[in-house]
C-alpha cells in the first residue's frame, strides 16, 4: 500500500471498533480503505501518512481510538486535515 502510516491507523481504528470481523476480512478492508483513498485530495495524503508513520504505538492507539481530549493533544501537532481524514473513515468505511 502506499501510504502505510494511514493503514496503520485505519486498521488500528477498524480492529477496535469491529470493522474487520469473520463477515469483512482484513483484506477486504484494505480494498475499501483504496477505493476511499482515491477519492481523497492526493495533496494531503503524504504529509499525514509520514505523520502517523512517525507516531510511536502508544500515540498511534490514542490518536485512532483514545479518549477525545487525549487525542486532541496529539492531533495538535498534526498536518492539516489529519482528524477529518481519520474520522471520515471511520464515518464511511469502518
Amino acid at each position: 500500500m502506499k501510504y502505510p502510516g494511514i493503514k496503520r491507523a485505519t486498521l488500528e481504528i477498524a480492529y477496535d471498533n469491529g470493522g474487520i470481523n469473520r463477515m469483512r476480512s482484513e483484506k477486504k478492508m484494505l480494498g475499501e480503505l483504496a477505493r476511499f483513498l482515491e477519492r481523497q485530495p492526493e495533496e494531503i495524503l503524504p504529509a499525514i501518512d509520514e505523520w502517523l508513520s512517525a507516531l510511536s504505538d502508544d500515540d498511534l492507539q490514542t490518536v485512532c481510538t483514545g479518549e477525545h481530549y487525549e487525542m486532541e493533544a496529539l492531533l495538535k501537532d498534526a498536518p492539516p486535515f489529519t482528524d477529518r481524514l481519520l474520522n471520515d473513515y471511520f464515518d464511511e468505511v469502518c
